[in-house]
């Protein structure tokens, strides 16, 4: 298991070190909650992460593309989104590997297989070696 948490500590959480799926999300809703040009995401069955310290998450849904809810779970304190759940992934979670505490496994693993949304790069921004990558979801 791997560990994870928010920008000011409160809210932490322990995660599987495989995921169901490593995405690269360029869509206009993870950049805006990443505050980056892509959102990187761990997907992981939502029942395998264990919620170690928190004193409250605040949630808010949306509809997606695919007409099914996401639900972005953030912080109560400081506001980073930990979290995502979308209703079209059944029983997985959305990680933000921006949230984890260690991310040197990442250099093993390297780059993400898929990349979702790249109608919305930048022209300068390139497709990462060995990652498929659609336009949309």
């Amino acid at each position: 298991m791997s560990t994870g948490s928010c920008l000011c500590g409160d809210y932490k959480f322990s995660f599987p070190a495989e995921p169901v799926a490593y995405v690269s999300c360029h869509c206009i809703p993870c950049r805006k909650a990443s505050g980056g040009m892509n959102s990187l995401n761990w997907i992981v069955p939502a029942d395998s992460i264990k919620v170690t310290s928190s004193s409250g998450t605040r949630s808010w849904s949306r509809k997606g593309d695919s007409g099914k809810n996401l639900t972005y779970v953030s912080c109560e304190t400081c506001g980073t989104v930990v979290h995502v759940d979308a209703e079209a992934m059944g029983p997985n979670r959305i990680l933000k590997i921006g949230t984890f505490d260690d991310q040197s496994f990442l250099e093993k693993i390297g780059a993400p297989k898929l990349q979702i949304y790249m109608k919305n790069c930048a022209s300068w921004e390139l497709p990462y070696t060995n990652a498929a990558s659609k336009q949309e979801s």
